[in-house]
């Protein structure tokens, strides 16, 4: 499946945050929109990187709280690998595991349409071999 044909069928809101932006306010819109990276842009919207679940931890193993006098300048991940829309599906899952990083930004004609996780791509892959139900479908696990 192409990325772009993805992106379609899951109705993504890019949440992204700026350089300028506080620690704790990356923490937030992460927490809030429920996702363990983002694009960073810069004012005219332009990717300058990523920052994650990851680097926020990585930051407050090493300072504790005075992880939050820092900036996402001082902790986003500057050197990003990025896809189009034309690309597949299995194309990002091989780019994420062999480059190692869990998250990808699909950009079209320099902006930003969307982040695929690997995440993304396994429930997409199980949902296409029946390995699993649509994900649309809440469990309820109060029986």
């Amino acid at each position: 499946m192409q990325i772009g044909a993805y992106l379609a069928s899951i109705d993504q809101k890019v949440v992204s945050c700026e350089i300028g932006d506080s620690a704790q306010e990356v923490a937030r819109r992460l927490t809030e929109a429920d996702i363990g990276a983002m694009p960073v842009v810069c004012h005219q919207g332009k990717i300058v990187g990523m920052i994650s679940e990851r680097d926020l931890t990585n930051r407050f193993s090493k300072m504790g709280a005075e992880v939050t006098k820092l900036k996402v300048d001082d902790m986003l991940t500057k050197s990003v690998m990025f896809m189009g829309p034309n690309a597949t599906l299995a194309d990002a899952f091989n780019t994420m595991r062999m480059r190692k990083f869990r998250h990808i930004p699909i950009l079209e004609a320099g902006k930003i349409i969307g982040v695929i996780s690997i995440r993304d791509v396994l429930e997409e892959f199980a949902l296409e071999i029946g390995a699993i139900e649509d994900l649309s479908q809440e469990l309820d696990l109060e029986d």
